[in-house]
């Protein structure tokens, strides 16, 4: 499945202030986020909404685990300071405002940081939500014994200041860092309760019973039930910042785990569920002939599929010649037309089309040649063996290649590779993993040699959670253990800018290195389908991977029945 997308910030412009007054302007001047209404008439209260989610979640703790359905339901559980919007802009969450430099929220050089927050802001359990407990959160999520599933950012933080009155929070950072208020944007980056978790041991936070059961949340619903392996119920949360204003609509959320797309399939087929997301893609012409459902896809997504090469494996590791000639045999139509049937658009770095800056048209793509892949591995002296698989000086090109369990496409995606991979003399063999532990101790605990998943930089094209030496194995998510100086400064180029073409400029760089040494192969940008009932309203998934409940709030049902 999916990685958790990590914080980031989609497309600043001229300026910091330029680009900040742009999202709210793109809001409406109170910041609120908009969503494409698919109704007619005043939203109504009530009901129970029943959405299959396709893997099982690793936590519930923010920044805890790395996987997408985490992100699922906490953005039904938390309140965020800022969250996204359906066309990936940033809006106004527990924020009272958007910090600029003209209010002095944010400083010229982007070193300095000022969130300032709603007042009377509670907890579910009535206690004030402040800046204390933004203050707690990010000390918390760069202590090592917490092991949060990404620092990017936060390590920049050398001190924060929080204010008398307790609603507004000052970050120093070391560095520039213009992607800084993405660290804070949506559910799965909501700050902590501090007076719930403050008296815990940093490393008992996440394998407490608040991992999959939080007791305390600030957003939109609170957790009633959660059975592991079977549902997660959420109902409405008296204490939500918007509850005068009548949100959420729903009464009840029931998120269900499921592990097989033929079980999501017959739950659609009774008309047993109200939504699902992510989709199998092999099934799309049944899902569109259900009456009584709409599929729905985003047009602004960015996500990418990829498959990363573990590095700390001595044969890929130190044999570039071997991860070229893989990059050259893959199949990379196949995969869209065969494995997508056509839900996906071609995609050779980590920046999808909609990301501006980010995105490279004119990227030096690898193109699909194997006969040059196999005459560059017979250079470097790697020849067959009688059973074709090659071997020098007792190494065999034998890797083990991984991805998540019951994803029909990508099962089409391995045999893909795995033929392409053969016909250059390399063997494959596969190994599939539940989501929650493949993102939870395989991948970052480097134990295979290749793993597919899909990413996305969620409001920002920063990509240093993907490619930073900080950010090896369970430190976060450069899952390729790769880490190179000249990438380090590509890195600190992006960041420290605010100015569309330098960080362009800086990411044609990191695109330009990242195709020679090949850490990682990008397969394809996919297009993920979500669907829900016709008589739901507001079911609008968002632009990135994880971000199916980013309005869950507005989420009703005609007559408030779902």
């Amino acid at each position: 499945m999916l990685k958790r997308p990590r914080p980031r910030l989609l497309m600043m412009s001229f300026s910091i202030v330029a680009a900040l007054m742009l999202l709210l302007s793109a809001c409406g001047a109170s910041g609120t986020p908009t969503t494409p209404s698919s109704s007619s008439g005043a939203p109504v209260k009530g009901g129970t909404w029943i959405d299959d989610i396709p893997n099982e979640p690793g936590s519930l703790i923010p920044n805890a685990d790395s996987q997408t359905f985490d992100t699922l339901v906490e953005q039904s559980l938390y309140a965020p300071l800022f969250v996204g919007t359906y066309d990936g802009k940033i809006s106004l969450g527990a924020a009272a405002e958007m910090p600029t430099i003209a209010n002095s929220g944010a400083s010229a050089d982007s070193k300095t940081w000022t969130f300032k927050m709603k007042p009377n802001l509670k907890w579910s359990d009535g206690q004030p939500y402040n800046a204390d407990d933004v203050d707690f959160t990010w000390k918390l999520w760069t202590n090592p014994k917490f092991t949060a599933a990404s620092t990017v950012g936060y390590n920049q933080i050398t001190s924060a200041d929080v204010s008398a009155d307790k609603l507004s929070i000052t970050f120093h950072l070391k560095q520039p860092y213009a992607p800084f208020l993405a660290l804070w944007t949506d559910g799965g980056l909501a700050p902590l309760p501090k007076h719930h978790f403050a008296s815990v041991a940093p490393d008992a936070i996440a394998k407490s019973a608040d991992s999959l059961n939080p007791s305390v949340t600030s957003g939109p619903f609170k957790m009633s039930e959660s059975v592991h392996g079977d549902h997660y119920t959420v109902v409405r949360n008296a204490n939500y910042y918007r509850a005068s204003e009548g949100l959420p609509y729903l009464d009840k959320i029931i998120f269900r785990p499921i592990g097989s797309e033929d079980t999501i399939l017959k739950d659609l087929q009774a008309g047993s569920i109200t939504s699902s997301w992510f989709l199998d893609v092999s099934k799309t012409p049944v899902y569109k002939s259900l009456a009584n459902y709409k599929l729905v896809v985003n047009p602004n997504a960015s996500n990418f599929e990829v498959m990363i090469i573990n590095l700390k494996n001595p044969i890929l590791g130190q044999n570039l010649e071997v991860r070229q000639a893989m990059s050259m045999a893959i199949d990379k139509n196949s995969l869209i037309k065969t494995a997508r049937l056509g839900q996906a658009t071609p995609l050779c770095t980590d920046h999808g089309a909609s990301l501006h800056p980010g995105y490279q048209a004119d990227a030096a793509c690898p193109k699909f040649d194997p006969a040059a892949a196999n005459t560059l591995l017979d250079q470097h002296g790697w020849a067959k063996g009688a059973d074709g698989i090659r071997s020098k000086n007792g190494q065999r090109l034998e890797f083990k290649y991984s991805t998540t369990t019951g994803k029909p496409w990508r099962a089409a995606d391995e045999a893909i590779i795995q033929s392409n991979f053969k016909d250059i003399g390399i063997k494959m063999n596969i190994q599939n993993y539940p989501a929650s532990t493949f993102f939870g101790t395989f991948m970052p605990g480097g134990k295979g040699d290749l793993g597919e998943f899909e990413n996305a930089y969620v409001y920002d094209p920063d990509d240093a959670s993907l490619l930073d030496c900080s950010q090896q194995g369970t430190n976060g998510e450069n899952w390729s253990f790769y880490c190179k100086q000249q990438m380090e400064t590509y890195l600190k180029q992006e960041q420290s800018s605010a100015d569309p073409n330098v960080r362009q400029q800086a990411f044609n760089q990191i695109h330009q290195l990242e195709l020679t040494d090949i850490p990682f192969v990008v397969l394809y940008s996919p297009l993920d389908q979500g669907i829900s009932k016709n008589t739901t309203h507001n079911y609008a998934p968002g632009p990135e991977g994880s971000s199916e409940t980013v309005n869950v709030w507005e989420w009703w049902c005609t007559n408030g029945s779902c």
